[in-house]
């Protein structure tokens, strides 16, 4: 999978999550910006678990607070290898 299919995901995901337009989106994107609650992150690392079977924690926008949406979706496609 690639980082592009990973982030159409990860977009599909926060769009329904916070009622987003998709074109409201892009990978340049700070995801704290989406001002996210602990209910969505939890929501974002079942995702990832679900559809990548890769297991994110909280240490990892804690340690990266400013990671864009292109940046977090990177590491994903390179945890999937």
């Amino acid at each position: 999978m690639t980082k592009n299919e990973i982030y159409a995901i990860v977009c599909e995901m926060l769009c329904d999550a916070k009622d987003l337009e998709p074109d409201s989106l892009n990978e340049d994107l700070p995801v704290k910006s989406l001002k996210l609650d602990s209910l969505d992150y939890v929501e974002l690392m079942v995702l990832v678990k679900r559809e990548f079977d890769i297991s994110l924690s909280a240490d990892m926008f804690i340690q990266h607070p400013d990671i864009t949406l292109g940046e977090m979706c990177q590491a994903l496609e390179e945890l999937r290898k």
